[in-house]
């Protein structure tokens, strides 16, 4: 699974209150997330957490197609 390029993808969003973007730092099998508010940042986790299962998702895919 490709952390950076969910980081990548988490960093290009903006807080809809404050118009920041967020730090993204993939850390071995988990990714650490700054942001200016809390409700900010749980909008990235619940796109984090969608984004690693489409991540996962395809690498099974891969995995079976030999």
């Amino acid at each position: 699974m490709d952390l950076r390029k969910i980081a990548r993808n988490l960093e290009r969003e903006r807080c809809f209150k404050h118009n920041e973007k967020p730090t993204a730092t993939p850390k071995r099998d988990s990714i650490e997330l700054s942001c200016c508010c809390e409700d900010f940042k749980s909008k990235l986790i619940k796109k984090m957490e969608s984004e690693i299962a489409k991540q996962v998702e395809e690498d099974i895919k891969k995995a079976l197609k030999f």
